[in-house]
């Protein structure tokens, strides 16, 4: 069988990629190559509209089959193609777009998949939510990415318990900021901290500005899609205002007075109303210290991490990550524990103002003397095996998972985990491999959707909950490493039975069906 394959970004783009839309959606696809590789011939696409049907008539020719996955969201699948098409797709909610916007139609998944037939997801949540709306036979099939297998040698090499000795990782091209260093304690430590560190940032922001002839600091993709659903949103207060709301204030007597409260709500720049800032200092510190941010270019450095080391690995700008709960929680979880430390390592091209924002949180938590490292890099290789074997647990606080690529791969490792049990999590997360985190639903919008409408549920978290488990991992860790090396030994095994090659192959076989199976038995 021919296997046509496409993620929008490829090898040749990832590292310039962290971050932006669907970047994860490339690791997903060389996770799978080898699975794939082993039931059929990959040919990696590039322009699917130009290249998917050339090669499919030349297999049709050949009497070969083939099939077309797109490692890609349904909204952005081909749907016009003669081949015959799969779209490969994570998705955190338990309910998958069942209507348009913005006169586009494809948004509505159920459009998508009932012209494509078929589907490919990573958790059993999502294939109850696509039965929901196509009828409990439509067929759609669970394969989470098989990362279990590439980490055969690591398992083998770990040896002992992580946190007995230091390990070092060589950072290449790369950002660290380290709560211990001597140069960051001004900054997060002191009665005058969080206002010592805004005006650092906002003397670095302005001097970063200067430096590229702006007038303000270059905002990451994130924010910037941001503000074009608040201009949608603006638009909907806006209509309310005038169909519902104005027709029950007494206290706007006259139609300028309307006037006014209608261009606030859609936000009249002569008349836009800002909140007062609670953070920036009013005036500049008189207290003999200059602010001064340090630089923070990437270079070569090396990091050494010893104790019981928590790792998390996210994009910084993904507000389903919740990074402020792990953060605060660890800090009030660890306050008089110098030898718990918590790595971020961060996942975006644009690194400076998540780590500016990291350090005004740090800033307004009460002294602690935990260790908090900020890393950002393209850690592979041996670099990224040291960061998963100097870590002794891995950290999860999202709102919710397609199915969370960083923590399978800790817990294939043997490192247990810090989690909640919800969204695609609930097909491996429980007591005997995780400390896990109370969590309740609340309503929010799909991630893509611009208008922000409420029409479905994410999970929040229950803090003083994350923080028991932080604190509960940490005593394990120190006081019964037996029921540690039992729950590593337990994260290895659920792994294996979740995400191996050989549970993506049988689940792939039987999906696709005798024509897979026959090129099986032929090799």
């Amino acid at each position: 069988m021919k296997f046509l394959i496409y993620s929008e970004v490829t090898a040749a783009r990832i590292a310039d990629s962290m971050g932006l839309p669907e970047y994860s959606y490339y690791f997903v696809l060389r996770d799978f190559l080898p699975v794939l590789e082993a039931l059929g011939s990959v040919h990696l696409i590039e322009r699917p509209e130009s290249e998917v049907d050339a090669l499919y008539d030349e297999a049709c020719a050949a009497g070969e089959p083939c099939i077309f996955l797109s490692f890609s969201p349904p909204q952005k699948t081909l749907l016009n193609l003669r081949c015959p098409t799969l779209p490969v797709f994570a998705w955190e909610f338990d309910t998958i777009p069942n209507e348009s916007w913005l006169d586009e139609f494809n948004q509505d998944w159920r459009h998508v998949l009932r012209r494509l037939g078929q589907g490919i997801t990573h958790s059993q949540m999502v294939v109850r939510a696509v039965r929901r709306e196509l009828g409990a036979e439509f067929p759609i099939v669970s394969i989470p990415s098989p990362v279990w297998d590439k980490f055969a040698a690591l398992r083998n090499a770990s040896g002992g318990l992580p946190w007995l000795k230091p390990v070092r990782i060589q950072v290449r091209s790369g950002v660290v900021v380290d709560s211990h260093d001597p140069d960051v304690g001004p900054y997060i430590f002191g009665p005058n901290a969080t206002a010592r560190v805004v005006q650092a940032i906002r003397e670095h922001e302005s001097a970063v500005a200067r430096s590229r002839g702006e007038a303000l600091p270059e905002q990451p993709a994130a924010s910037v899609r941001q503000q074009s659903r608040l201009g949608i949103t603006r638009r909907y207060l806006g209509e309310w205002y005038l169909k519902v709301l104005r027709r029950n204030l007494p206290f706007l007597p006259n139609p300028s007075a309307r006037k006014i409260s209608v261009d606030l709500v859609y936000g009249n720049p002569e008349k836009r109303l800002e909140p007062k800032n609670t953070v920036e200092p009013p005036h500049p510190l008189t207290a003999g210290i200059t602010p001064r941010m340090p630089d923070w270019e990437p270079s070569d450095c090396q990091l050494e991490l010893s104790g019981v080391v928590f790792t998390a690995l996210f994009n910084p700008y993904d507000g389903r990550k919740n990074w402020a709960d792990m953060l605060t929680a660890f800090c009030a979880a660890f306050r008089d524990t110098p030898d718990a430390t918590l790595v971020f390592k961060l996942g975006h091209r644009e690194y400076q103002s998540a780590m500016h924002d990291m350090l005004i949180w740090m800033a307004r938590m009460p002294r602690f003397q935990c260790r908090i490292v900020l890393l950002q890099g393209f850690l592979e290789g041996r670099d990224f095996d040291n960061l998963i074997r100097a870590s002794a647990f891995a950290v999860n606080a999202s709102h919710g998972e397609g199915q969370c690529l960083p923590l399978m791969e800790f817990l294939s490792c043997g490192k247990p985990a810090i989690a909640p049990r919800h969204s695609a999590m609930l097909d491996y997360i429980d007591e005997s491999v995780a400390f896990v985190v109370d969590s309740w639903l609340d309503a929010t919008a799909w991630s893509h959707d611009p208008r922000l409408a409420y029409r479905t549920c994410r999970h929040q978290l229950d803090w003083s909950s994350l923080v028991r488990a932080y604190q509960a991992a940490y005593q394990c860790a120190k006081q019964d490493p037996e029921r540690y090396e039992r729950m590593s030994a337990q994260s290895i095994e659920r792994m294996r039975q979740h995400c191996s090659q050989a549970v993506a192959i049988e689940r792939l076989k039987g999906f696709l069906g005798q024509d897979v199976e026959h090129h099986a038995t032929a090799v």
